[in-house]
């Protein structure tokens, strides 16, 4: 773990915090546990830092800062399966909510090498836990489970989940790790039913994973483009000349009012709003314009579609609505519109 040298303010040092495992770890030891209690879950999603060498660093894929949805898992060995197969479900259904394929599992496993914690029987058991999970759930689904020998962290072998860019690289999305190291540092235990101290078994996972990896996986699959439900701005609404003010406010109070974020540009030349727009990356552009306006008609680019044409005002609303509503990555726009693909 790369971790940047230690600050000090005033008579106080301070260190970047470089992961969340043992604040959680410290909260489990707080006061005693039994068995009964167990699996204990705990969440946050927070700031991590680690000093990665400048020329590691690639856009969001690569970054200094992360912030990361972390949950670690405290539980009984006997509920290892359970939990592992929870993790898994949880991120896989995170990713297909998003929006983002999956090319395949890896089983990250430790190689020949020095620098591994923990007993050989313990990686074992660890292998046999996680890969029989991942065979299990991967058996009804489509991302295939692959081995990888010397991938693993240096406290346990994990689950990642692998997305494959633009580029062919793979990157790691989300992870199920186990750990039976972490325990014994932190002298983690339970009281188990008999009366007797045994040590805790903790699993880290990631749901969704770092948030910085997960938008430069969006960005790149939407091709620079966050789909619809999470675009900053939504729909953004321009009348024409300011006769067409009333009926622009009109729509955007329509859109606002089913709950999507939407925009009124009124300043400046039409040509340097609609590139303004498009500069912002904001999802859909509505100009309203005389014709419109009689016709009760919005003239609609979208951009990610590679459509534009002229949308009855309430169909526009409506299926901006159903698409936020479902998370579709490309609006499906009505086929009796005429639409021809726009100039980027």
């Amino acid at each position: 773990m790369h971790m940047f040298p230690p600050m000090r303010i005033g008579g106080d040092e301070f260190v970047l915090r470089p992961a969340n495992c043992p604040h959680h770890a410290i909260i489990y030891a707080a006061r005693q546990r039994s068995y009964r209690e167990l699996p204990i879950r705990l969440n946050e999603l927070a700031p991590m830092f680690r000093a990665e060498r400048s020329g590691v660093l690639s856009g969001l894929s690569r970054v200094r800062q992360i912030t990361l949805d972390d949950t670690h898992v405290f539980c009984r060995p006997d509920q290892i399966a359970d939990e592992v197969e929870r993790a898994l479900r949880s991120a896989l259904k995170a990713q297909r909510v998003l929006g983002l394929p999956v090319d395949y599992i890896r089983l990250s496993r430790r190689d020949d090498g020095d620098g591994y914690l923990g007993s050989t029987e313990q990686w074992q058991h660890a292998d046999d836990a996680l890969r029989a999970v991942g065979r299990r759930v991967l058996g009804e689904l489509d991302p295939p489970l692959i081995e990888a020998e010397g991938e693993a962290a240096f406290y346990g072998p994990k689950l990642d989940l692998q997305v494959r860019d633009g580029r062919g690289h793979d990157e790691t999305i989300a992870t199920v790790q186990l750990d039976f190291s972490q325990p014994d540092r932190f002298g983690l235990s339970y009281q188990a039913a008999d009366g007797s101290r045994q040590r805790v078994v903790m699993i880290h996972r990631g749901t969704v994973g770092s948030m910085e990896r997960v938008v430069a996986a969006l960005l790149e699959r939407y091709q620079g483009r966050l789909p619809l439900w999470l675009a900053p701005v939504q729909l953004c609404v321009m009348p024409v000349s300011p006769a067409q003010d009333d009926a622009a406010r009109d729509l955007l109070d329509d859109v606002c009012a089913a709950g999507l974020r939407g925009v009124l540009e009124v300043e400046g030349s039409l040509g340097a709003r609609v590139r303004a727009s498009r500069q912002r990356r904001d999802h859909v552009i509505a100009v309203v314009g005389e014709e419109e306006v009689v016709a009760s008609e919005v003239h609609v680019v979208d951009v990610s579609a590679g459509f534009r044409g002229s949308v009855p005002r309430g169909d526009l609303v409506d299926l901006l609505s159903r698409s936020y509503a479902d998370r579709v990555g490309i609006i499906d726009w009505p086929r009796n519109a005429s639409a021809s693909a726009p100039p980027v």
